[in-house]
């Protein structure tokens, strides 16, 4: 049973490889598929190694290196892909995500454990923005709408990816207090502020599908800066 967070672990990186390969095709179904894998390994690998007492050093790294992949090259790959296929002369700004990622990782290897709250946005709930943002633009055809000019370096498709990347740059590597879910809060604010932020969730998946993913990260940021200010930074 010990070697069960390492599979979980290396299980992520196998489907964040996979998932390049459906970047390539931009195949966002089956890439979300894996993505979701991946995220769902992430969760759990580090639970099962508490719950079995074989919480390491070695395991720590192992999962930072997965995590890379998974949620460090591959949105920066899926925004790469989104710029190329349009011609864009700037798609491969994309990959300063996998940049702003592995230094997020690095930073938060040297802090210390974090159960109510991240620092900075954590690298998953940044490749599901990403991947929310791709689906926008599957689903509503805004290649037509915000492309207007491919091949010049301001125009309005280029301004997307350079705001997107940086936005998504700033978010992880702030000093900003991100909501963790891995304990119950103790403070009615923070059940009802859950609840409202869970119920929200609900119902733009149903209403939006996957591009919700775009909207619910930026809810998560609002959520977590709205807790820290009626509580007085007391989480």
């Amino acid at each position: 049973m010990r070697w069960i967070p390492n599979l979980l672990t290396l299980t992520n990186a196998f489907f964040g490889c996979i998932a390049l390969l459906f970047i390539h095709d931009l195949n966002l179904e089956y890439l979300s598929y894996c993505i979701g894998v991946s995220l769902l390994c992430d969760l759990f690998d580090g639970y099962f190694a508490r719950k079995l007492s074989v919480a390491s050093k070695m395991g720590k790294e192992l999962d930072s290196l997965a995590d890379i992949i998974s949620f460090g090259i591959v949105p920066g790959a899926l925004i790469a892909k989104i710029g190329f296929l349009v011609s864009n002369p700037i798609f491969l700004i994309g990959f300063l995500i996998t940049l702003g990622s592995l230094y997020r990782l690095a930073r938060f290897n040297l802090e210390k454990s974090q159960l109510n709250y991240f620092i900075g946005l954590p690298t998953p709930a940044n490749t599901l923005m990403i991947l929310g943002l791709a689906w926008g633009i599957y689903d509503y055809e805004l290649f037509q709408i915000i492309n207007t000019d491919k091949d010049t370096l301001m125009s309005p498709f280029s301004v997307f990816l350079i705001f997107t990347t940086f936005l998504s740059i700033f978010l992880m590597n702030s000093k900003l207090k991100i909501l963790s879910f891995k304990i119950l809060p103790k403070h009615r604010i923070s059940w009802l502020l859950r609840g409202g932020f869970f119920l929200t969730c609900l119902i733009l998946l149903i209403n939006f599908r996957m591009t919700a993913l775009a909207f619910i990260i930026p809810l998560l940021l609002f959520i977590s800066i709205l807790e820290q200010k009626l509580l007085k930074n007391k989480i």
